[in-house]
């Protein structure tokens, strides 16, 4: 199974916010720095991951959750660019 591109972009506009702005809310709400900020990231990438994939109608499997929640955190934080720019 591939990884599409066009997935990743729609997790990452979960919420109308997208999960950038859903992070950044929680971390100044609650003051969170450091490597935990990098945790909510990675909680808050799986959780939207699963909200998509449970709206679209996909099977929930391990890989695909794993595969995009983590190209998704890696674009929320700035480290990747999976989504082309047009």
């Amino acid at each position: 199974m591939s990884l599409d591109p066009a997935m990743v972009a729609t997790i990452l506009a979960v919420g109308g916010i997208g999960v950038t702005g859903i992070t950044e809310m929680i971390k100044r709400l609650f003051k969170i720095k450091d490597k935990w900020a990098y945790v909510l990231s990675a909680v808050i990438s799986v959780a939207a991951t699963l909200f998509v994939m449970w709206q679209g109608g996909m099977a929930i499997a391990v890989f695909p959750v794993l595969g995009y929640s983590f190209l998704v955190w890696l674009e929320a934080n700035g480290i990747y660019k999976a989504v082309a720019k047009t």
